[in-house]
């Protein structure tokens, strides 16, 4: 994660080998109360601005953005544990 400088908007990397587009779409849309979400490809990255963060929730928005499409990312490859 790189931090932006406001308050009320930050700049996630997300490394494309560990969170799948897919599961970063479905944290944009649970979270979708709480911020706005651009998500775009930059090289090996997603790359996503996060803007209009919601003030009024306790805890880190952006961190919880993250750990959510990261779950999300998780659920969707297969193991290879049988």
């Amino acid at each position: 994660m790189t931090p932006g400088g406001d308050t009320d908007a930050r700049t996630v990397r997300l490394h494309q080998a560990l969170y799948a587009e897919e599961g970063i779409t479905e944290a944009v849309a649970t979270f979708a109360g709480l911020a706005s979400f651009v998500v775009r490809a930059e090289g090996e990255h997603w790359v996503v601005d996060v803007r209009d963060i919601a003030r009024n929730v306790d805890g880190d928005v952006v961190a919880e953005f993250c750990n959510f499409a990261l779950a999300n990312s998780a659920r969707r490859r297969p193991s290879s544990h049988a």
